[in-house]
């Protein structure tokens, strides 16, 4: 079965129930839809050497997909991301340029480095909404509401993962003892499974974490690190953790 098939098959599991809370809650508009993923071409990225996962910031209020999940169908609504191009990264629509700042700048920057320091390896990429995994930093004010909902209706996270089975995930979500206990309560992940990489002594700007290897055996890296708009040099934390992967 195909990736997007998988994929649409976890949705419509909770689809129904997760579209009747939100209009029960008065929660309308494309702002609390959640990220349906979709790969862009399922043969190219099927046969990449690499896959990679990025989790980021809620890209829902930026306009970054959108779809009206009551009047369009599932397999209608998951292709509505049309700004990130499993190859390219983030793109500002479907047929122009790439982002060069911001979150897409960020993860662009991430991608290109990666690429170029194994550019004989095929590398296909997936980005994340961290809303899966936590707090919603939508601008509304039922944030907590939805936060609730999207938790009880629409924790699909970890099989998402299993579908697309990335062997390096990258969870920019920042340090902040809120995020670390959401890691680690999700994930199954505990304190000492923080390690320092060896070309960065500052875990707290950027860790190797061991999920183990029970659940998910394809995935070989995990890093954790600041939102791409911190303030801070993201270059030399971007190359620590590419120095750390050997593909």
């Amino acid at each position: 079965m195909n990736i997007n098939k998988q994929l649409a098959n976890l949705y419509l599991s909770k689809w129904d129930e997760l579209c009747k809370a939100l209009n029960d809650n008065g929660l309308f508009g494309y702002e609390y839809n959640p990220l349906l993923l979709n790969i862009n071409d399922e043969d190219d990225f099927e046969s990449a050497d690499v896959r990679v996962m990025l989790i980021g910031q809620d890209m829902s209020y930026g306009d970054w997909y959108k779809y009206d999940r009551n009047a369009d169908i599932l397999a209608e609504c998951m292709p509505s991301c049309k700004t990130f191009d499993n190859e390219k990264g983030s793109i500002k629509n479907i047929d122009g340029p790439r982002h060069h700042s911001g979150m897409g700048g960020g993860m662009n920057q991430f991608i290109d480095m990666l690429n170029n320091r194994y550019n004989g390896k095929k590398i296909r990429y997936v980005w994340n909404d961290l809303i899966k995994i936590g707090r919603n930093t939508k601008y509304n004010a039922k944030q907590e509401t939805l936060k609730e909902i999207e938790y009880k209706n629409f924790d699909v996270l970890r099989d998402e993962v299993q579908i697309i089975q990335p062997q390096v995930i990258v969870f920019m979500t920042g340090p902040t003892s809120y995020w670390e206990s959401i890691l680690q309560k999700r994930f199954g992940i505990k304190k000492d499974n923080y390690k320092e990489l060896a070309q960065w002594n500052n875990i707290r700007q950027v860790a190797k974490i061991d999920i183990g290897d029970n659940e998910y055996p394809f995935i070989k890296y995990v890093y954790r690190t600041y939102h791409p708009c911190a303030r801070i040099k993201k270059y030399p934390i971007y190359k620590a953790i590419i120095d750390d992967i050997i593909l």
